[in-house]
């Protein structure tokens, strides 16, 4: 028997012996679905799942060719009314704008106990279930258990039929609330072969995998030779059959923490991509290269044709502006501009074209492929060498090099060659300047379409942030301080200011910078120099005003940024990595007036911290008084982006010193 499931990264598969997997069936409630005061995992938890299960299997049907069946049973018990929206139900289905997935069998319950009775009330399904459209690609299933409130049990169940062979469900065995059991079950018979992704799998509370052979029937209607009608045909393959079936128990919610790229990333689960057919059906090859998906990408009519007799239809006065500029470079900076400054982004998360590029054209709006697009396309009309590159952003799950698979990508970008330097660039952001890319770009490996899908490394780790404040404080009277405070902020954060200034407009730009500054001090008049030069870093002076209680004893708090003073790493343990969007550089230079008749009587000693022997994270804090003031120099340094869960300790202990050291004051005492 050929094996239809290829198991690959495939983490752990151990299995526990313990007590059998229970047996739950939709309806059968009793008293102690009521009775979970506590779960193992997460004891202060609002909600549970006391059991959920899915199954997904492949069966013939009558239009010539097969069709997938998935099955959901869930019963959850809500303890708290914070955790209500658990009876707020979503199922997703795919469409292709002419077949879409059939969803039925659904059932949903809501069971409350009184007066030691349960009671039922049951979801009108007719007119309580309701439907939307948010995309092409998309059909929305939503629908509110009836009658929940604290100690309430909700059980639902439904069937969804889809004759999409490559999207075989997924499964996540964590979500936001624990999990008691949790159950997958996927049959696979040995003609279709589909690839198993885990996504941190621990060790299975049980995996079993069984061979059986059955029979499938395939149906379709035969056109009757020279007589109107048709005839019904059947067709019986006799096949070996893979069931597998994994199962979790006492799974603790998974609760994202600061600096995840993206939940699913590291959310125990399953997911599945078709990779072909097998004998006795025609045998091909679907998931192949990446080099076969660039191809195919670049022959559809709503990718890469659309980069396609340009020359019918862009702009005459473009053709004039660019007939008088030699320099490339220079034709790509103006190209550029002129989509980023007159069009306008509608969806930030768009693999392929809705419209024409001809028609975003007269619109002046579209999704970021097809503004992406139109920019490459103007590009290549220009004779400039560019190509279109996908991506999937941060906040999406991660581009797996080995699964050349299309819809793991949702973002489109342009790259340009001009004497052999690459040029990155995304018109979707009107705040963005020639050259660079939102951060959140920066999420793995992109593609290149082109006929070598060249892979970028867009790491993380390419990203830094340099940030330097100096503040400069002198004695107006006792207890009373005036001076001002200079900052260089970096690339990201200017272009976040940008954004909201032309979002918000200034007064919400200003209080995004004072929310930055030190709890201790106010500043007035400010001013930004480089706000209109979207590929330079913003520079801020301002007056400071920094005041304390006079008296006999001044107690001086060093006047850094909120965000320094907050760990961010709460947990005492960590599964998963430490993802930051850059690489971080800080220094505070601080300079602080001894206002006339104190002294300096106690004072921070300087101290210099380093995350490891490599110093992949240092803190240098550096103070001294002389002449009659406290002079601090403070660093603050990330080399890297990304700590594994093992140094995950490291790096919380680090922060807490460093919150720990900022928090030493300066006291001063009347002579």
């Amino acid at each position: 028997m050929k094996i239809a499931l290829s198991l690959l990264f495939f983490v752990a598969a151990g299995v526990l012996s313990a007590q059998e997997v229970p047996t739950v069936k939709f309806g059968k409630i009793s008293s102690a679905d009521f009775q979970y005061n506590s779960f193992p995992a997460d004891s202060n938890a609002g909600a549970v799942v006391l059991w959920e299960a899915g199954s997904s299997k492949i069966k013939g049907n009558n239009k010539g060719w097969f069709s997938l069946e998935y099955k959901v049973h869930r019963r959850i018990l809500i303890m708290r009314n914070a955790e209500f929206d658990k009876a707020n139900v979503l199922i997703r289905l795919y469409t292709d704008g002419e077949d879409e997935e059939e969803l039925d069998e659904l059932k949903a319950v809501t069971y409350n106990r009184e007066n030691e009775k349960i009671t039922e009330t049951k979801l009108n399904t007719k007119e309580s279930l309701f439907t939307e459209h948010p995309d092409k690609n998309t059909v929305l299933k939503k629908f509110t258990l009836p009658n929940v409130r604290e100690g309430s049990v909700i059980e639902y169940e439904y069937k969804i039929t889809s004759d999409f062979l490559f999207n075989l469900r997924p499964w996540d065995f964590q979500g936001d609330i624990p999990r008691k059991w949790t159950r997958y079950s996927v049959s696979i018979p040995q003609f279709m072969n589909y690839v198993l992704i885990p996504h941190n799998i621990q060790q299975y509370y049980k995996e079993m995998q069984k061979d059986r052979v059955d029979v499938y029937t395939v149906e379709r209607n035969r056109e009757l030779g020279g007589i109107a009608g048709s005839v019904p045909e059947r067709l019986n393959i006799t096949t070996g059959i893979t069931d597998y079936t994994w199962v979790m128990k006492d799974m603790p919610a998974f609760r994202p923490e600061a600096f995840t790229s993206s939940a699913d990333n590291y959310r125990a689960g399953l997911e599945f991509q078709l990779s072909g057919y097998l004998e006795p059906l025609v045998p091909q090859k679907i998931m192949t290269t990446w080099e076969d998906l660039a191809a195919r990408l670049l022959k559809r009519e709503d990718f890469g044709q659309q980069l396609e007799n340009v020359k019918d239809w862009w702009p005459a006065s473009l053709e004039k502006s660019l007939s008088t500029i030699p320099d490339p470079e220079k034709k790509a900076r103006l190209l550029f501009e002129y989509v980023r400054d007159n069009f306008t982004c509608t969806d930030y998360t768009q693999l392929f074209t809705e419209a024409p590029l001809k028609k975003i054209l007269t619109k002046k709006a579209g999704g970021v492929a097809e503004i992406n697009l139109l920019l490459t396309a103007l590009c290549r009309q220009a004779a400039l060498q560019a190509d279109p590159v996908i991506l999937s952003t941060r906040g999406q799950a991660f581009v797996n090099d080995r699964y050349p698979v299309a819809g793991r990508f949702h973002y489109v970008i342009c790259r340009l060659l001009i004497n052999n330097k690459e040029i990155l660039l995304d018109a979707s952001q009107p705040s963005l300047g020639f050259g660079f890319l939102p951060a959140y770009c920066y999420n793995g490996t992109a593609r290149v379409v082109d006929n070598t899908a060249t892979a970028l490394k867009l790491s993380t780790d390419l990203l830094r942030e340099n940030e330097q404040t100096a503040i400069y404080l002198y004695a107006d009277k006792p207890g009373e301080w005036s001076g001002t405070i200079e900052k260089g902020f970096g690339f990201n954060a200017s272009y976040e200011l940008r954004d909201i200034l032309r979002k918000e407009g200034r007064q919400a730009a200003e209080k995004k910078i004072l929310t930055g500054l030190s709890k201790d001090l106010q500043a007035d008049s400010l001013q930004l120099d480089s706000l209109d030069s979207r590929e330079a870093c913003i520079h801020l002076k301002a007056v400071a005003r920094y005041a304390k209680e006079p008296g006999n004893i001044l107690y001086l708090g060093i006047p850094v940024s909120p965000e320094l003073m907050n760990n961010p790493f709460k947990s005492t343990a960590r599964q998963y990595p430490v993802e930051m969007p850059w690489k971080k550089s800080q220094v505070y230079t601080i300079n602080i007036e001894i206002p006339k008749g104190y002294a300096v009587d106690e004072m921070p000693k300087p101290v210099l911290l380093k995350l490891n022997a490599g110093g992949d994270a240092l803190f240098d804090y550096k103070i001294s008084q002389s002449a009659g003031k406290i002079m601090l120099v403070c660093r603050i340094d990330f080399k890297r982006t990304v700590f594994g869960p093992d140094e995950y300790e490291l790096l919380r202990n680090f922060y807490a010193m460093l919150v720990a050291k900022l928090e030493e004051q300066v006291v001063l005492k009347l002579k």
